[in-house]
């Protein structure tokens, strides 16, 4: 048997970054607004569940960050876009979108890729509670 060797520290950037895009809605905000500039009803209409309070608070968010910016438009509209520092994000978010596609069978999160799936191998069973049936 190996010994365990002691991991290095996460480092605090990435942990800051995985925290910012980890947050509920945020990621699906950045996929809305790879699609282009939109405005706030056209991200509250194509991130299903989305409340207005808490897309505001996504929207700020990301621009405090450097991800969004917000532009007024010539005939007074207010649009949303991504910035190049956000638009960087969009090669990370394919291949969630990648892994997703592979491993995501829309069930329990226990997926089994689809290869394996044709293959015949089903998802591991869900952990029983102590003392559970």
């Amino acid at each position: 048997m190996g010994r365990c060797r002691p991991r290095e520290p996460v480092c605090r950037r990435y942990q800051r970054a995985a925290e910012l895009l980890g947050r509920r809605w945020s990621a699906a905000v950045i996929r809305a607004a790879m699609e282009g500039p939109a405005r706030f009803t056209e991200f509250r209409t194509a991130v299903d569940g989305l409340s207005a309070r808490l897309l505001a608070e996504r929207l700020r968010e990301l621009e405090a960050a450097g991800l969004m910016e917000r532009r007024r438009r010539d005939d007074g509209a207010v649009e949303y876009r991504l910035t190049p520092k956000g638009q960087a994000l969009s090669r990370v978010v394919r291949e969630i979108e990648a892994w997703v596609s592979e491993w995501d069978d829309g069930a329990d999160g226990r997926g089994v890729n689809r290869r394996e799936r044709a293959a015949g191998r089903r998802p591991p069973e869900a952990p029983r509670p102590p003392g559970g049936r």
